[in-house]
């Protein structure tokens, strides 16, 4: 029998080298599954717990491959046990019961999850509403290729402006983050910068009926989900190795967005820094955006 379909839509884990839980967020046919794993429970199961740990040490790791262990190994291993969960709870048509062995679903009153927590107080969103908009998610039309995948993947291209808009939506998770980008986004706003430069720029801001702050709505780039880091082709000789190819910070390739003109676009304005390209000390400063992008350069035109 095929594996029901379902996206991993978020992957979660400790920085503590004491927890080795995982907590995974699933969507299968409109509805979304909250799964945490933690080799406590793994009860008179060694082998099963260094197997876990091993996986997870790749999952931490930042790397898609770790000696001969794959992420989508873990991935695979840690979803199979829930797959008849997936199939009873969001099935695709109505199901028998299931009678053989399964994990042991815990229900709870409401979602332990909030669609989003961040908040920003009034003054804040006064200053936003000088040089920005915000936007009610009842009035943004999600647009997918195909519509049933609303029911699997989160939105990402919407529609604004009684669908005359197309834009990008970036969920945010985190105040400092956001903020970070928001200020950017304004200095971006201020320069005045012509459409022949190309960089993302902020369409206005998605707030629910609670206040909660639920993400930036930025400029669609079509670009086929296809980032400078795929267009390096790990092949050639000169290519640098994964782990100093794709790594998390400002200047990296998986922010210079290739759209279907061959158009580069810079993107992801959320702070951080690049081990590797941009030194702790001059992150988020000038010297290191410079530093990066010299690094950059490199890896796209390697001495020969």
């Amino acid at each position: 029998m095929a594996a029901p379909r379902y996206e991993i839509e978020n992957v979660v884990t400790s920085i503590r080298k004491d927890d080795n839980d995982a907590r995974f967020t699933v969507r299968r046919n409109g509805k979304v599954f909250y799964i945490k794993l933690s080799p406590s429970n793994f009860v008179n199961s060694p082998n099963m717990t260094n197997k876990y740990k091993a996986y997870l040490e790749v999952l931490n790791s930042g790397q898609e491959v770790l000696g001969e262990i794959y992420d989508t190994d873990f991935y695979n291993w840690a979803m199979a046990p829930f797959e008849p969960f997936f199939t009873n709870l969001a099935p695709d048509t109505p199901v028998e019961t299931i009678t053989k062995l399964q994990p042991r679903l815990v229900p709870t009153e409401e979602s332990p999850y909030w669609p989003s927590f961040i908040r920003f107080d009034d003054d804040f969103l006064d200053y936003l509403e000088t040089w920005t908009s915000l936007y009610d998610p009842a009035n943004i039309i999600i647009s997918h290729k195909a519509p049933k995948d609303a029911l699997f993947k989160a939105p990402k291209k919407v529609l604004i402006d009684k669908g005359q808009t197309v834009c990008f939506f970036k969920r945010c998770y985190g105040s400092i983050q956001i903020t970070q980008e928001l200020t950017t986004y304004k200095k971006i706003h201020e320069a005045g910068l012509g459409s022949s430069v190309n960089v993302c720029r902020l369409y206005g801001i998605v707030m629910d009926d609670c206040d909660f702050i639920l993400g930036p709505l930025l400029t669609y780039i079509e670009c086929g989900d296809r980032p400078l880091s795929a267009r390096v082709h790990p092949e050639e000789p000169d290519d640098p190795t994964p782990a100093n190819r794709i790594v998390c910070g400002d200047v990296k390739t998986a922010n210079v967005l290739i759209d279907e003109n061959e158009n580069a676009w810079l993107v992801d304005f959320g702070g951080g820094y690049t081990e590797g390209w941009v030194d702790k000390e001059v992150a988020g400063t000038v010297v290191g955006d410079f530093t990066g992008m010299t690094r950059l350069r490199t890896l796209l035109f390697p001495a020969k």
